[in-house]
């Protein structure tokens, strides 16, 4: 991978006019970049660091209902009229796992937006990886290790490892990983992110390396202090305080581009974009949960979601997370 800064296609390489347009709100113009969908609970892994703890909980919350493919389309069709130019697809565990997976990224790239798909990587054979090659998605692939012991600790499985390996693979033998202009912006198809802990930070630079000889955009963070995480922090993330700033700062250092939804002018959700849970509810964020209700794709448009969470959170010309301020001051 090249030196210069290079953005995953569809998360945040957007025009500094697109996103102005977006939060003026102007009748006729586009009102958001981007749509994220939660795609089916569950998952073949059971990850250390997981926030929805092996897909069982969505932000701390149990699964009690989804959307049926009839919401999917009604969010997808109605995101694409309004201006999106991505659908960020991420499941409660592993996205391909839903039984409508194909169907919803037939139906993205039908609309004309990018796919941004969310992966573990086990189901990327070689028909998937040509699959979605051929409807324009963009892969964001979780790799914690290339060392097999080191990962079956990681994700709690044996054995998948060679199994993601061969779907890398299978992505670059079908066209992904190559770098061109997109609205001013050098971008690629194809990014891995690391969660960089304790029981993997000895091997940062190995998977860096492994990213950069197969040309594909390297991106890593530090975890966040939920679900599954919180039981087993001190053992595999960070043993006290000191440790957990150091291993931000690392990782803040070797990511070489933006995680998805995080963007150089702000959380691409709360600012330019809508998030809906598996529920149809919308949210703000992946990982949490915010405190007002901004209606439902089952019964809500989302030009009249846009609307209301506009009036809840408004924008902020800085890195600011209505989330996490709500949660510090305890509402």
């Amino acid at each position: 991978m090249r030196e210069e800064r290079i953005l995953l296609r569809g998360n945040g390489d957007f025009t500094v006019e697109q996103y102005l347009e977006v939060l003026r709100g102007d009748e006729g113009g586009a009102q958001l970049l981007s749509l994220g969908l939660t795609t089916a609970p569950g998952c073949n892994m059971r990850c250390i660091y997981c926030y929805n703890e092996g897909g069982r909980n969505e932000a701390g919350r149990p699964v009690e209902d989804r959307m049926s493919l009839k919401d999917y389309e009604k969010a997808i069709r109605q995101a694409a009229a309004l201006g999106a130019q991505s659908v960020i697809m991420v499941g409660v565990g592993e996205t391909m796992l839903d039984k409508n997976f194909a169907t919803l990224v037939e139906m993205v790239d039908f609309h004309g937006m990018i796919p941004l798909v969310f992966t573990n990587g086990t189901l990327l054979d070689k028909k998937m990886a040509s699959f979605l090659f051929r409807h324009h998605a963009s892969i964001y692939l979780a790799l914690d290790s290339v060392r097999e012991e080191t990962f079956n600790i990681i994700t709690r499985t044996r054995g998948e490892l060679p199994v993601v390996l061969k779907g890398i693979d299978a992505c670059l033998e079908a066209g992904f990983g190559q770098v061109y202009s997109r609205n001013g912006y050098q971008v690629t198809d194809f990014a891995v992110n690391t969660m960089v802990m304790r029981i993997n930070e000895p091997e940062l630079a190995e998977i860096e390396e492994f990213c950069r000889r197969r040309n594909i955009l390297f991106t890593c963070r530090f975890p966040e202090k939920l679900g599954t995480a919180q039981e087993l922090w001190e053992i595999f993330v960070a043993i006290d305080g000191e440790e957990e700033r150091r291993l931000r700062e690392k990782a803040r250092q070797h990511s070489l581009g933006n995680e998805v939804f995080r963007t150089d002018l702000g959380c691409l959700f709360w600012v330019v974009g809508v998030l809906l849970g598996i529920d149809g509810r919308t949210r703000l964020c992946y990982s949490l949960n915010q405190r007002q209700d901004l209606g439902n794709i089952k019964k809500d448009d989302l030009i009249d979601i846009i609307r209301k969470k506009r009036l809840f959170y408004p924008h902020h010309e800085n890195q600011f997370c209505p989330i996490h301020l709500e949660q510090a001051v305890g509402t």
